[in-house]
């Protein structure tokens, strides 16, 4: 029993009875259990998917594939170029990624290509379990849903050594070290600490719903719930974020230091303990230009190994020849290629240099011409949304976002019809909220999110209600100049609490770089918004990986952040690693995005009745209730979603289709 109350048994026991678990359908969305045969149902969704992020997260790119089939027979070796998007380089391989880090560029299509989770998702173009591609048999629980048993299936490290479920409670004991209260001191702002980006703190998310997790066998782990979870949850959100680490090459706490046992003090400190060896992967991590060269990151359980690395973000993988799973790469290597602009990006398209690129939206013009030349088209969709963030612990403008009236004149704002047509070359879909519009006809999508109430939306375009809500709420509303609240108070009439006489409506809107479609649409909000309203907002661009640093590092009511007032990193939010979208890890309280601290919000409640519901019918009900209130509440500004995008690729690369819905690569399919 250590210190913090849960116990762990950290043993290597040998000739453990595997346990059989029969998977009786060829997608389901829950496990079976048991206690409650209800809960594991089918969830049928459409191949067509969508957009986002992850941060979380959070994390999104380009092309994936399916696993659900074997390819074709197809010759060996040829290189495959990959484009990626730009400015968005990936910049950290340590598999436990903290929350500065915790993007697609960084985890699924990087780490995740030679660090492989737990629990795969991602399956025929679908958000669902992938059996196939899973370290693990699917999760059996039990005692009424609070014991979960997990049965690995003997695949092996590069360096042959077995994955066993000693490394399952590495990574555990090291999470459970990077999110305690002993790594808040560690690290800096320039060199962030251990951490994790889907860390959510409370008692009913993960790790804090964990009361125990131990070896039982060398290939049997057993956790142990501090209540009862719902199944298709805990699997989709909780336990799809473990990824066995190689404990025997990495539990050290210095370069020239003796593999040990470290991590079983926890948490440690940042020198000794978990905590040690979790800031020694943190900081090998931070040193990209040693990535190729460095012992720790060629032990990997993937299909593909890194074999060069630049911090521009030039990337080249190799086969893993022991790859455990199916199929194995038939490539002789994966190279992911960076740039600038997405101008730079077309260019080496048009050139034929790229196997897998996409075509900007101001160049769609020229896709029969490129598709003339060899390259086949196919948008790419994620399973996700897109939205951008207010910072409502920003000591200036913070009290005016946590104003309900304010947040509806900025949407109203939003004439995302004109932008899906002038932007987005009418592919996209309006957004009314966080839960997915792809793939067509969700389930998980409720009839107001799916429908709006005017116009097919919640909130629509209406310069009209924008600067009504504004007068009858203070304001001094000035047309092309600056609205300044002239009626300070806290009545229905007034401006709202923390909003002093004379503040004038200026906005700091945080971009990325590089994207000329997220520079169109930020130039028509900033001339919709003065023009209309004498809102201004003020323009600023940034790296993708900037801005992802900025917006997730922990601001809270009580420490604000200064630094940034709305952000748009350009890609919105994927569900990955947490899959189903009850909304948890951007709505919650503690969520890493600040949209968890909009002031009464009754979103945390609704999310802890999702995750505790009884049966999948009981969880749509507290899904919709979620959904509904995000959409009316608006936490964060809601914007067009379309394909992520636009893609191309050689008409003679098999297996590149369908692509990631949770933003997903699967290389080993690859063939010429």
């Amino acid at each position: 029993m250590l210190a913090n109350g849960k116990t762990r048994d950290t043993s290597r026991l040998s000739d453990t009875r595997r346990f059989l678990f029969g998977w009786t359908h060829r997608v389901l969305l829950g496990p079976v259990t048991p206690a409650s045969a209800d809960i594991g149902g089918r969830l049928r969704i459409s191949p067509a998917a969508r957009l986002a992020f992850l941060a979380t997260g959070a994390v999104l790119l380009v092309a994936g594939c399916s696993s659900a089939t074997t390819p074709a027979t197809s010759s060996h070796g040829g290189v495959v170029t990959f484009a990626e998007l730009p400015n968005t380089p990936p910049n950290y391989i340590f598999p436990l990624t903290g929350p500065a880090y915790f993007d697609v560029a960084t985890v699924p299509n990087f780490t995740d290509i030679m660090y492989r989770p737990l629990y795969w998702f991602g399956n025929n173009g679908e958000p669902t379990l992938n059996p196939a591609l899973s370290l693990a048999q699917p999760p059996v629980f039990s005692d009424g849903n609070q014991v979960i048993t997990i049965n690995l299936k003997h695949w092996r490290w590069s360096d042959g050594t077995p994955i066993t479920a000693r490394d399952v409670v590495f990574w555990m004991n090291l999470l459970e070290a990077s999110v305690s209260p002993a790594a808040a001191s560690v690290g800096s702002s320039s060199s962030p600490g251990p951490g994790w980006g889907a860390y959510v703190p409370g008692p009913t998310n993960f790790p804090g719903n964990v009361t125990s997790y131990r070896a039982t066998g060398t290939y049997q782990v057993v956790f142990h719930l501090n209540g009862s979870y719902n199944p298709t949850w805990y699997t989709y959100n909780e336990l799809s974020q473990i990824s066995p680490l190689p404990q025997q090459a990495w539990d050290k706490l210095s370069s020239s230091g003796a593999n040990g046992n470290y991590d079983t003090t926890v948490p440690g400190t940042a020198t000794t303990g978990a905590l040690g060896v979790a800031e020694f992967l943190n900081l090998q991590s931070q040193d990209l230009g040693t990535y190729p060269s460095n012992p720790l990151w060629q032990v990997v359980d993937g299909p593909f190994r890194l074999n060069q690395f630049t911090s521009s973000g030039f990337v080249k993988m190799v086969p893993n020849r022991n790859y455990s799973g199916y199929p194995k790469p038939t490539i002789s290597a994966f190279e992911e290629e960076p740039f600038t602009s997405d101008t730079a990006e077309y260019n080496q398209l048009r050139s034929g240099a790229l196997t897998i690129g996409y075509i900007p939206t101001q160049y769609l013009n020229q896709k029969a011409a490129l598709q003339s030349h060899g390259y086949s088209y196919a948008p790419w969709y994620i399973f996700g949304f897109y939205g951008y963030p207010y910072n409502f612990s920003n000591p200036t403008m913070g009290p005016v976002f946590r104003q309900l009236y304010f947040r509806q004149a900025f949407q109203s704002l939003i004439n995302q019809r004109q932008w899906i047509s002038a932007f987005q070359a009418g592919v996209g879909t309006v957004d009314n909220g966080p839960v997915p519009t792809y793939p067509a006809h969700n389930p998980d999508e409720s009839p107001l999110e799916a429908n709006g109430v005017a116009n097919g939306m919640v909130y629509p375009y209406s310069p009209t209600k924008a600067v009504d809500l504004l007068k009858a709420h203070g304001w001094n509303v000035v047309p092309g100049g600056t609205t300044t609240c002239v009626r300070p108070g806290t009545s229905s009439s007034e401006c709202g609490a923390g909003i002093p006489a004379g503040l004038a409506l200026n906005v700091q809107m945080l971009y990325t770089s590089g994207l000329t479609e997220i520079a169109n649409e930020m130039q028509a909000m900033q001339s919709t918004m003065r023009s209309i309203a004498g809102i201004n907002v003020q323009l600023t661009t940034g790296t993708y990986g900037d801005i992802i640093g900025t917006v997730f590092a922990g601001c809270t009511l009580s420490a604000p952040c200064s630094n940034w007032e709305i952000a748009n990193w350009g890609t919105g939010f994927s569900y990955d690693p947490n899959v189903l979208p009850t909304g948890g890890e951007y709505f919650g309280s503690g969520a890493p995005t600040t949209a968890g601290l909009l002031p009464g919000s009754q979103a945390n409640a609704i999310i802890q009745a999702e995750h505790t519901a009884p049966t999948r019918a009981a969880e749509f009900q507290d899904l919709f209730k979620m959904e509904n209130y995000i959409a009316q509440q608006l936490p964060m500004v809601f914007m067009p979603n379309g394909p992520y995008q636009l893609t191309l690729y050689k008409s003679n690369l098999k297996g590149a289709l369908p692509q990631g819905i949770l933003n997903e690569l699967n290389p080993e399919y690859y063939h010429f």
